[in-house]
Protein backbone atom coordinates (compact mmCIF):
# COMPACT_ATOMS: atom_id res chain seq x y z
CA UNK A 1 0.00 0.00 0.00
CA UNK A 2 1.53 3.38 -0.90
CA UNK A 3 2.74 5.64 2.13
CA UNK A 4 -0.28 8.35 1.61
CA UNK A 5 -3.16 5.79 1.38
CA UNK A 6 -0.93 4.22 5.04
CA UNK A 7 -0.89 7.49 6.60
CA UNK A 8 -4.53 8.18 5.84
CA UNK A 9 -6.08 4.70 6.93
CA UNK A 10 -3.52 4.98 10.21
CA UNK A 11 -5.33 8.60 10.88
CA UNK A 12 -3.15 9.70 14.10
CA UNK A 13 -1.67 6.23 14.40
CA UNK A 14 0.97 7.12 11.97
CA UNK A 15 3.40 5.82 14.07
CA UNK A 16 2.52 2.81 14.34
CA UNK A 17 1.93 1.73 10.88
CA UNK A 18 5.67 3.05 10.75
CA UNK A 19 6.58 0.51 13.01
CA UNK A 20 4.52 -2.24 10.99
CA UNK A 21 6.32 -1.34 7.40
CA UNK A 22 9.58 -1.44 9.97
CA UNK A 23 8.55 -5.45 10.89
CA UNK A 24 7.70 -5.86 6.95
CA UNK A 25 11.46 -4.56 6.37
CA UNK A 26 12.84 -7.88 8.58
CA UNK A 27 11.08 -10.74 6.23
CA UNK A 28 11.91 -9.36 2.74
CA UNK A 29 15.51 -8.97 4.24
CA UNK A 30 15.33 -12.35 5.49
CA UNK A 31 14.09 -13.53 1.47
CA UNK A 32 16.89 -11.33 0.18
CA UNK A 33 19.56 -13.59 2.33
CA UNK A 34 18.05 -16.58 1.66
CA UNK A 35 17.77 -16.12 -2.24
CA UNK A 36 20.83 -15.54 -3.82
CA UNK A 37 19.28 -15.32 -7.42
CA UNK A 38 16.87 -12.40 -8.75
CA UNK A 39 16.95 -10.03 -5.29
CA UNK A 40 16.11 -7.03 -7.86
CA UNK A 41 12.21 -7.04 -6.57
CA UNK A 42 12.70 -7.39 -3.11
CA UNK A 43 15.26 -4.73 -2.88
CA UNK A 44 12.61 -2.55 -4.04
CA UNK A 45 9.98 -3.47 -1.91
CA UNK A 46 12.85 -3.33 1.41
CA UNK A 47 13.28 0.18 0.02
CA UNK A 48 9.68 0.68 -0.60
CA UNK A 49 9.09 -0.09 3.34
CA UNK A 50 11.69 2.37 4.15
CA UNK A 51 10.03 4.99 2.43
CA UNK A 52 7.03 4.40 3.88
CA UNK A 53 7.99 3.85 7.25
CA UNK A 54 10.04 7.43 6.48
CA UNK A 55 6.86 9.00 5.22
CA UNK A 56 4.32 8.03 8.07
CA UNK A 57 7.02 9.11 10.72
CA UNK A 58 9.92 11.10 9.52
CA UNK A 59 11.28 11.26 13.68
CA UNK A 60 11.64 7.81 14.14
CA UNK A 61 15.36 6.95 14.33
CA UNK A 62 14.42 3.43 13.53
CA UNK A 63 14.18 4.13 10.23
CA UNK A 64 17.00 5.90 9.88
CA UNK A 65 19.12 3.11 11.74
CA UNK A 66 17.74 0.25 9.43
CA UNK A 67 18.39 2.51 6.13
CA UNK A 68 22.11 2.64 6.69
CA UNK A 69 22.53 -1.05 8.56
CA UNK A 70 20.62 -2.56 5.66
CA UNK A 71 20.78 -0.65 2.31
CA UNK A 72 23.39 1.63 2.67
CA UNK A 73 26.40 -0.61 1.90
CA UNK A 74 24.79 -2.10 -0.97
CA UNK A 75 24.84 -1.72 -4.64
CA UNK A 76 20.92 -1.68 -4.70
CA UNK A 77 20.34 0.62 -1.45
CA UNK A 78 23.12 2.79 -1.72
CA UNK A 79 21.03 5.73 -4.03
CA UNK A 80 17.82 4.82 -1.70
CA UNK A 81 19.85 5.22 1.53
CA UNK A 82 21.31 8.77 0.75
CA UNK A 83 17.64 9.58 -0.30
CA UNK A 84 16.26 8.84 2.65
CA UNK A 85 18.93 10.14 5.14
CA UNK A 86 19.03 13.63 3.44
CA UNK A 87 15.12 13.69 3.41
CA UNK A 88 15.49 12.50 7.33
CA UNK A 89 17.97 14.94 8.24
CA UNK A 90 15.54 17.94 7.00
CA UNK A 91 12.77 16.54 9.61
CA UNK A 92 15.41 15.66 12.49
CA UNK A 93 17.15 19.21 12.13
CA UNK A 94 19.31 18.64 15.52
CA UNK A 95 20.68 15.28 14.00
CA UNK A 96 24.05 15.68 12.38
CA UNK A 97 24.68 11.99 11.65
CA UNK A 98 21.79 11.75 8.93
CA UNK A 99 23.69 14.24 6.77
CA UNK A 100 27.11 12.91 7.48
CA UNK A 101 26.02 9.24 7.03
CA UNK A 102 24.10 10.52 3.25
CA UNK A 103 27.90 12.43 2.48
CA UNK A 104 29.76 9.35 3.30
CA UNK A 105 27.76 7.01 1.37
CA UNK A 106 27.18 9.43 -1.83
CA UNK A 107 31.05 9.73 -1.40
CA UNK A 108 32.23 5.99 -1.08
CA UNK A 109 29.51 4.36 -3.08
CA UNK A 110 28.23 6.80 -5.66
CA UNK A 111 31.59 8.67 -5.99
CA UNK A 112 29.79 11.84 -5.86
CA UNK A 113 31.70 13.64 -3.92
CA UNK A 114 30.08 17.01 -5.07
CA UNK A 115 27.02 16.04 -2.98
CA UNK A 116 28.66 14.36 -0.21
CA UNK A 117 30.50 17.75 0.42
CA UNK A 118 26.64 19.40 0.24
CA UNK A 119 25.60 16.83 3.12
CA UNK A 120 28.84 17.10 5.27
CA UNK A 121 28.37 20.74 5.15
CA UNK A 122 25.07 20.55 6.40
CA UNK A 123 26.18 17.83 9.27
CA UNK A 124 28.61 20.22 10.52
CA UNK A 125 26.45 22.87 11.16
CA UNK A 126 24.40 20.81 13.68
CA UNK A 127 24.37 20.95 17.08
CA UNK A 128 27.65 18.24 18.59
CA UNK A 129 28.80 17.65 15.02
CA UNK A 130 32.62 16.28 15.72
CA UNK A 131 35.61 17.32 14.09
CA UNK A 132 35.70 14.09 12.10
CA UNK A 133 32.83 15.82 10.30
CA UNK A 134 34.44 18.79 9.36
CA UNK A 135 37.55 16.79 7.67
CA UNK A 136 35.54 14.90 5.75
CA UNK A 137 33.87 17.67 4.49
CA UNK A 138 36.92 19.57 3.43
CA UNK A 139 38.52 16.40 1.87
CA UNK A 140 35.18 16.15 -0.07
CA UNK A 141 35.11 19.83 -1.26
CA UNK A 142 38.70 19.47 -2.09
CA UNK A 143 38.31 16.71 -4.03
CA UNK A 144 35.12 18.16 -6.23
CA UNK A 145 36.20 21.94 -6.38
CA UNK A 146 40.32 21.36 -5.49
CA UNK A 147 42.44 22.81 -2.75
CA UNK A 148 41.98 26.19 -2.68
CA UNK A 149 38.23 25.95 -2.19
CA UNK A 150 38.78 23.41 0.64
CA UNK A 151 40.69 25.94 2.60
CA UNK A 152 38.71 28.91 1.80
CA UNK A 153 35.68 26.53 2.99
CA UNK A 154 38.12 25.60 6.48
CA UNK A 155 39.40 29.56 6.97
CA UNK A 156 35.05 30.30 6.86
CA UNK A 157 34.30 27.35 9.04
CA UNK A 158 36.88 28.53 11.79
CA UNK A 159 35.30 31.51 12.23
CA UNK A 160 31.92 30.03 13.33
CA UNK A 161 33.92 27.43 15.25
CA UNK A 162 33.83 26.74 18.91
CA UNK A 163 37.52 27.65 20.10
CA UNK A 164 38.31 23.73 20.97
CA UNK A 165 37.51 23.21 17.09
CA UNK A 166 39.78 25.60 15.67
CA UNK A 167 43.44 23.97 16.09
CA UNK A 168 41.94 20.69 14.55
CA UNK A 169 40.84 23.13 11.50
CA UNK A 170 44.15 25.01 11.54
CA UNK A 171 45.85 21.70 10.88
CA UNK A 172 43.83 20.71 8.43
CA UNK A 173 44.76 24.08 6.20
CA UNK A 174 48.32 23.99 7.00
CA UNK A 175 48.42 20.23 5.53
CA UNK A 176 46.88 21.61 2.36
CA UNK A 177 48.12 24.70 1.75
CA UNK A 178 51.50 22.87 2.17
CA UNK A 179 50.43 20.29 -0.73
CA UNK A 180 49.16 23.22 -2.71
CA UNK A 181 52.56 24.63 -2.74
CA UNK A 182 54.15 20.97 -3.17
CA UNK A 183 52.08 20.35 -6.27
Amino acid sequence: MPPAAQKMLAGPFAGSAADLDILALFSIYDTIRQQQTNQTDLWKKLNERLLAAQTLDPWFADTYRLTIGLTAFHEQGASTAVELLSRGAKARSWDWELPFMAGYIAHDFLHDDARAYALMSEAIKRPDAPPLAVGLASKFLQSSEGTEASIHFLNYLKASMPAQYRDIIDARIKRLEKKRQSG
